[in-house]
């Protein structure tokens, strides 16, 4: 049983300093830390979600949009794709915060690091003021609750969520979750005293707990964890850990519970169920048990050591059970039951414990997220581990005679400190790049789709495709591995794969990419207008034309895809109405590439107007060299009467190795003709 001695008098005045100078050293601890995040910019999902506004509010429309689609469905309005029912998470005050983010500092990504720096603090100093709540009875229990809140500030585990600057649902609902909890234990914890503002508190931890749901599905853990506050404290004074709770406390209860069951009663009537999009790794229940039950461990050794958990989502999943998963359910079974027998007698270490493993629940598998597994979820957690181990630690130590003088736990845990603090500031510089962190994680983790497939982005935006090419087909078989877990979107694999068979000029290879993303997910515009430009290389017009009117379907506004679709017409030979699409999607120059510009000149030229396809033969040569728009553009120049524009041009078509059967009939034109017409017959 935890000693219940009284604590030193201390005045009000002096009580208040102590608090104060804990929380400017938990602030200061934060800053020290995390200072070396800010030199990192966006990275991950960071481009799309923030910088491109897949999840972000751009319009007036995205409001309800925001509160009405879940996260997949939200982001697939970009790729054009139909949203599918039951298909991810549901996140829309995270989706608020990015915006308003956006409105005040663009694309800062040191303001946006500040800002996430920011709601960690809100979480320690949050953490500390329960830890103070918890400890309330016990000697130095505001020592113990400083520490606990210390070291968790800068415990390797919270990187991921605080240095990446897309961890901000993690950090939104663990910063709004923990102010509800810090609430909820205003309420008063006995039924002889007096109701100050205890309306104010309810409604307070009520906003607070349905924001924190509303940022990310982790927070529809609360009312569990507001459960073990308020039967830890009836256990603490000597009752009943369920029935001693306070009538003021179960009035909270009710309501973060009936919050909760209000959110899932919403998923299910209006976003179409409760299915989070998340799959096990196996048929077999049992061996998805084993999956789950190594990894718990596995995340429980990540929080007692002094490292930063690897990102990776693949994790080998159990075939049968043996030794491992026989040692992680015997262990397990034990840590429950020391658990559960330590609540009884009101044990500290039992409530940290009981704290990790409420948290840790989605990561071990037990409901389905996005991915099967992630080191985030060791966010709030971590912290439970940690306040079990700081007691007993303050316990043990008796470095003056049998009393533990007051402030010389300081020389057990600086140390321990300084290197937590060391290992996350160092860590925090493999979240400044993109390529570094999926190159450290791979090399961590070999069997990281995701990180292959974000590697093979950055290789075609580099234009390396071969690094890309090599990247692809490596995660491509690592998601055929069925003895690791993975995330791996097959759809946006296959038309990573396809943009940059493209950019290699495989043209053949990439158009059975793009068809097996089509045929993967047939919703997004996106899949089929790739898979129609795959066809324009291949001078296939005519399939190219029907997927290009499948994709503008569904998007409908689509500029690029009408000039697309103007590309084939040119081809068809329909020039006319070609050149009416064409010209007016060009009028937005981001619009341009190549094709387009090339498919409007050689419209331009049918109709004999060689001054105006002049500037967009150029255009397209900017884009990329090829003999015969080199060709045209000689011929242009040939008959405005530009002769020295008209040679060179069609020297360099004529020395290009992939010079065409056009290219010799432009310069038989040339070279055959005995005279120039007038110029003004041109114009």
């Amino acid at each position: 049983m935890a000693s219940k001695r009284k604590r030193r008098n201390e005045t009000p005045q002096q009580i208040v300093r102590t608090r104060k100078r804990h929380i400017w050293l938990l602030l200061t601890a934060v800053l020290i830390v995390y200072a070396s995040a800010l030199a990192g910019g966006f990275v991950w999902s960071d481009h799309e979600d923030i910088l491109q506004g897949q999840h972000r509010i751009t319009a007036v429309s995205d409001v309800a949009d925001a509160f009405s689609l879940h996260r997949s469905q939200y982001r697939a309005r970009f790729d054009g794709a139909a949203p599918e029912l039951n298909s991810g998470s549901w996140q829309p005050v995270t989706i608020l915060s990015n915006s308003i983010s956006w409105i005040l500092w663009d694309n800062c990504a040191l303001c946006w690091h500040l800002e996430n720096i920011f709601w960690h603090m809100l979480v320690v100093i949050g953490l500390y003021v329960l830890g103070r709540h918890i400890y309330v009875n016990h000697r130095h229990g505001n020592g113990m609750a400083f520490w606990s809140a210390m070291l968790f500030a800068a415990h390797p585990a919270g990187i991921s969520s605080v240095t990446w600057i897309g961890g901000r649902p993690v950090l939104l609902a663990a910063a709004l979750g923990i102010t509800s909890l810090a609430i909820f234990s205003r309420l008063q914890a006995t039924t002889n005293v007096q109701r100050n503002h205890h309306f104010r508190w309810l409604i307070g931890a009520f906003i607070c707990g349905l924001t924190a749901m509303l940022s990310a599905e982790s927070a529809y853990l609360l009312p569990v964890a507001a459960l073990l506050i308020a039967g830890f404290s009836a256990k603490q004074k000597g009752r009943s850990f369920i029935a001693g709770i306070a009538p003021m406390r179960w009035q909270g209860l009710l309501l973060l519970f009936s919050t909760l069951g209000i959110v899932l009663l919403y998923r299910s009537l209006w976003l179409g169920g409760l299915d989070f999009s998340g799959t096990y790794p196996s048929d077999s229940l049992l061996n998805n048990l084993g999956t789950g039950l190594r990894h718990l461990w596995h995340l429980i050794d990540q929080t007692l050591l002094p490292s930063e958990p690897v990102i990776s989502d693949a994790w080998k999943i159990s075939a049968g059970w043996d030794a491992g998963e026989v040692a992680a359910l015997i262990g397990t079974v034990l840590l429950i039951g020391g658990t559960v027998f330590g609540l009884k007698l009101g044990h500290p270490v039992a409530f940290g414990t009981a704290w990790f493993l409420i948290w840790i629940t989605p990561g071990v598998g037990l409901f389905p997220s996005e991915h099967y597994h992630t080191e985030q979820t060791l966010y709030l957690a971590t912290w439970g581990l940690i306040f079990g181990l700081v007691y007993l630690v303050t316990r043990a130590w008796r470095p003056v005679g049998r009393q533990l003088a007051r402030g010389s736990e300081a020389i057990i845990f600086s140390p321990i400190l300084l290197v937590l603090i060391i290992v996350s500031a160092f860590s925090n510089a493999r979240w400044w790049q993109h390529n570094r962190l999926f190159e450290g994680e791979i090399a961590s983790d070999p069997h990281y789709i995701e990180g292959r497939v974000e590697l093979a982005k950055s290789a075609l935006l580099e234009q390396k495709p071969i690094d890309g090419l090599n990247h692809m087909l490596t995660a491509i078989e690592s998601s055929n591995n069925k003895k690791y877990t993975g995330y791996w979107d097959k759809a946006n694999g296959y038309r990573v794969l396809g943009q940059i068979q493209m950019q290699m000029a495989l043209f053949n290879d990439a158009q059975g990419s793009f068809e097996t993303a089509t045929e993967t997910r047939p919703s997004s515009a996106l899949n089929w207008q790739l898979l129609a430009q795959s066809q324009i290389e291949l001078a296939d017009y005519s399939d190219a034309e029907a997927h290009l009117l499948k994709a503008l379907a569904i998007r409908p506004q689509d500029q690029t895809i009408k000039a697309d679709l103007g590309v084939c017409y040119v081809g068809l030979e329909q020039y006319a109405k070609g050149r009416k699409l064409l010209e007016s999607a060009l009028h937005d120059k981001s619009v341009g590439n190549f094709q387009r510009y090339s498919a409007l000149a050689k419209g331009l030229i049918k109709e004999n107007q060689f001054n105006l396809a002049i500037p967009h033969l150029e255009a397209a040569l900017k884009r990329r060299e090829d003999s015969s728009t080199r060709a045209g553009l000689a011929l242009s120049h040939w008959k405005l009467g530009q002769r020295d524009q008209a040679y060179e041009n069609l020297s360099m078509a004529m020395q290009a190795e992939d010079s065409s059967s056009y290219v010799l009939w432009v310069n038989e034109q040339i070279n055959n003709s005995s005279s120039l017409l007038p110029l003004g017959q041109y114009q």
